[in-house]
């Protein structure tokens, strides 16, 4: 049997292989800004799900907390956001303002420390990749989390300033990447993209605001890491035919959100005819993991169905069974596990 790394090396390659992939990620709110606790827990949850490689999830706020945002943490389990009380970037001036950080910033160095634990503990035989938000969603989160208001009408009307601050956060991202890389040791990033679907943003404004300095930060790795991963974020409307030229070796996103028009989804069956790259995708995050009596057959019956349509639209079968997205903190993390098991039973090439 292949260990993970040599599983998704294999993918990567296009060499043969002994079964699909499966993974997830889950935020961890009440350890996440401590060092060894993070470690632990991580370490737990990758090995009681299962899981092909560890996407480190750092805290949510780890840009508005690095650049001085007054942030009150969250006391509830099921919710990783707390509140922030006043973000680094209010206004143009401060905007202009906004320095750029040095991989001794705080909380860089305490991501660093998590990174490299969980890089000794899986050095060889899982693939440790750190969580990176592109430079347009790092500034989006210095101003007002998860939402696009205060950056779109920057974009439009202050194009200079924004150009200015996006290289800032290319330059900060890249001396927090060479910690990554150099003193921790990771495989390779997460990077979420929140701006890649047309629901936020033209395409103009894709072109002038995101890809090229999305680009900066995968061009600074290359060659320094093996699995990069593109978080395409959103439901539908994604701008795939963008991300296509971005050097990563796969694609993470939601394939089957339900409720939406179809046509405005992005199927394996889709992403798959434009890319031959890894596809990490299978479960919606926020509805599939439910079921009113808590049936552990029914939800691994629901999975399998899922898994199998991945598997039959996927062609060559090089996939990753993984949510959307995080995966809910309100579900027992025992659900999780129904993955790995049909993935055991219909995974096997």
């Amino acid at each position: 049997m292949m260990t993970s790394t040599e599983r998704i090396k294999a993918m990567i390659n296009k060499q043969p292989f002994d079964r699909i992939g499966v993974s997830g990620w889950v935020h961890m709110p009440f350890v996440d800004h401590h060092v060894q606790d993070m470690i632990k827990a991580t370490i737990m949850v990758t090995e009681y799900c299962g899981w092909d490689f560890v996407k480190i999830m750092c805290t949510g706020h780890y840009i508005p907390e690095a650049y001085g945002g007054d942030i009150t943490l969250s006391k509830d389990p099921t919710h990783w956001f707390g509140t922030i009380n006043r973000y680094p970037v209010n206004n143009l001036e401060e905007l202009k303002a906004m320095p750029i950080l040095d991989k001794d910033n705080w909380v860089f160095k305490r991501e660093v420390a998590i990174a490299k634990g969980l890089c000794q503990e899986y050095k060889g035989k899982k693939p440790v990749i750190a969580t990176i938000f592109t430079p347009l969603t790092c500034l989006q989160e210095a101003m007002e989390r998860g939402t696009h208001a205060k950056t779109t009408p920057l974009m439009e009307n202050h194009k200079a300033e924004m150009h200015e601050a996006l290289q800032k956060m290319v330059e900060t991202n890249k001396n927090y990447l060479d910690a990554l890389i150099n003193e921790a040791g990771i495989d390779g990033i997460f990077f979420a993209n929140q701006y890649a679907t047309r629901n936020v943003i033209s395409d103009e404004l894709y072109d002038e605001f995101c890809a090229p300095y999305d680009k900066q930060i995968l061009d600074y790795i290359k060659d320094r890491t093996w699995f990069n991963v593109l978080h395409v974020h959103g439901e539908n409307n994604l701008m795939f035919d963008k991300c296509l030229d971005y050097e990563v070796q796969a694609y993470s996103w939601e394939n089957c959100v339900p409720g939406l028009e179809s046509d405005t989804i992005s199927t394996v069956a889709d992403v798959r005819k434009m890319t031959d790259k890894i596809l990490i995708t299978g479960l919606a995050r926020h509805y599939d993991y439910y079921n009113e009596d808590n049936n552990r057959d029914e939800l691994k019956e629901f999975f399998r169905k899922r898994l199998l349509t991945v598997i039959n639209e996927s062609e060559d079968k090089r996939i990753i069974f993984a949510p959307g997205c995080a995966l809910p903190m309100d579900v027992d993390r025992y659900v999780f596990t129904l993955m790995k098991e049909v993935v055991e039973e219909e995974g096997y090439l």
